[in-house]
């Protein structure tokens, strides 16, 4: 009997186990590992991110329930929540770091936009945590836990490196050991204020987006330009020449676009750009979505278990994140790429998987000349055998 591909198992079809066992190796997470290995643990945790599994027990009963599927997921047989707890302790979380950034590298351009027309937005979000049950993290005036910095390719909606840090770590300093793109624009806040940076940023032939400090002096080089009833521009230079440690300001001898965005009951907002060809109404609707990581952090969060963490040492918590990362990635890639997920939002296929990870994928495709409305082609294709 010709087996039937489930869900899980269509999502699982981009890891490549190559790839896979050779970053394990190097970081020996097999090592006397006897009764669960390291791709065994990566299943069960995205079993439990999609299975909207909240404790061990659950991912432990999902495991057990779905025996008949172990031999395809590349299970040897049930697991004990007791050594997936172990596994999350000690099992090196840069493992699923690494897993997840070669899946990333290897990820197709799903718009074919060339290099100098990609918008990533950069920021940073919290990740919440109780000292008295993680005494490992940081605590600041707002933060208590740990921050995850990220980089999201706004033209493909999707994650393309990220990093952890303490909760007293400046943005800025993440900032600069991020790789930049030439031709690319890079969208962020007011976190990123370095101009040094921003120079290096320029010297590569990259773009920024961001806000200017009410505090930041600057000379007018022209006229304010009106170009609507809400954005206007002026090109300036930063006044400043040194900084207050004697280190030089290396952008105040460039112009500066400035952009003026009017905004209802609230104080104007002061954006700066290098980019002089887009018009002031594109520059200013590209800071606008930088509000899309912010989505895409509380997608993660809400809907892949990131508020509430599976163990308590700071091994346990990266490697859930990382896992969590890997699975919005592979939801991202079956939307794209898998012809009957492309008119499907991914919320709705988030529910889908949620509702039927072990559901039994149709090996019939549907007939160019169906008339059948998209529900009854939906229930088709995800139809339980």
């Amino acid at each position: 009997m010709q087996y039937q591909n489930t869900i899980i198992g269509k999502i699982l079809t981009p890891i490549n186990r190559r790839k896979f066992d050779r970053i394990v190796n190097k970081y020996k997470g097999n090592f006397a590992a006897k009764k669960l290995r390291c791709w065994e643990q990566f299943v069960a945790i995205l079993l439990g991110q999609l299975g909207n599994c909240s404790s061990l027990r659950e991912i432990e009963a999902t495991v057990k329930f779905h025996a008949n599927e172990h031999y395809h997921l590349g299970l040897r047989g049930n697991i004990a929540r007791s050594t997936l707890a172990n596994a999350n302790e000690n099992r090196d979380w840069r493992i699923y770091r690494d897993v997840c950034l070669d899946l990333i590298s290897n990820l197709p351009n799903f718009e074919q936009v060339q290099t100098n027309n990609l918008i990533k937005i950069m920021d940073s979000s919290p990740i919440q945590l109780k000292l008295a049950t993680h005494p490992w993290a940081e605590k600041t005036q707002r933060i208590e836990g740990i921050k995850l910095h990220l980089i999201y390719d706004l033209t493909n909606t999707i994650p393309t490196y990220f990093e952890f840090t303490g909760a007293r770590t400046n943005d800025i300093e993440v900032g600069k050991r991020m790789k930049i793109q030439t031709g690319t624009t890079y969208v962020f806040d007011k976190g990123y204020m370095d101009f040094n940076w921003w120079n290096e940023i320029d010297n590569k032939g990259a773009f920024f987006v961001t806000r200017l400090k009410k505090n930041n002096a600057y000379n007018e080089l022209s006229e304010v330009q009106i170009h609507n009833d809400i954005v206007s521009s002026q090109v300036i230079q930063l006044r400043r020449k040194t900084f207050k440690d004697g280190r030089y300001n290396n952008y105040s001898d460039k112009p500066l676009r400035k952009v003026i965005v009017q905004r209802e009951g609230k104080t104007p907002l002061i954006l700066v750009t290098n980019d002089f060809n887009r018009s002031s109404e594109e520059i200013a609707e590209l800071y606008k979505q930088r509000w899309q990581i912010e989505l895409f952090f509380k997608w993660i969060k809400q809907n892949l278990k990131i508020k509430k963490f599976l163990g308590k040492s700071e091994n346990a918590v990266k490697t859930q994140i990382c896992i969590a990362i890997i699975a919005f990635v592979l939801i991202r890639l079956m939307q794209k790429l898998q012809d009957f997920c492309k008119e499907i939002p991914l919320k709705t296929i988030i529910t889908i998987a949620k509702n039927g990870l072990f559901t039994k994928l149709s090996t019939k495709p549907p007939s160019p000349t169906h008339s059948e409305s998209f529900k009854q082609l939906h229930f088709n294709l995800f139809k339980i055998t």
